[in-house]
């Protein structure tokens, strides 16, 4: 069953369906604030997918969660001539910096997090390289 984790000390909450995804993101999202976008984790279809919350935009990184550290993560791309960096918090407290260039749209991330967790196929909608 998926399992979304948004954070180090809150418990996991298994999804037993896309629309239970839907009704946790909208509530997360509800929480995430521009001054610290967060970023949650959900388990599904052997894979980790983290998505980025409380900014216009976003992105999505999809790895295998069995064996992390010998199968590259894929990343979203936006605008690849984008510089810079965003500063988002894992699980609401470890700090990731995102590449601009990996930035797409928020409502655009959070369709494709649901494709994934709806089909366990990465979406061909967007451009994708490894992390």
């Amino acid at each position: 069953m998926p399992i979304l984790e948004w954070s180090d000390i809150q418990p996991r909450v298994e999804l037993s369906t896309p629309e239970e995804f839907d009704h946790a993101i909208d509530r997360l999202a509800a929480r995430a604030t521009p001054e610290r976008p967060s970023i949650v984790a959900l388990y599904a279809h052997g894979h980790q997918v983290m998505l980025g919350l409380g900014l216009p935009e976003s992105f999505v990184q999809i790895q295998q969660s069995e064996d992390p550290d010998n199968t590259p993560a894929l990343l979203t791309i936006g605008n690849a001539a984008t510089a810079g960096v965003v500063a988002f918090y894992y699980l609401g407290s470890h700090e990731l910096k995102i590449p601009r260039r990996n930035l797409i749209a928020t409502p655009t991330a959070r369709r494709i997090a649901r494709q994934f967790l709806a089909t366990g196929k990465v979406p061909e909608e967007v451009a994708w390289e490894p992390a």
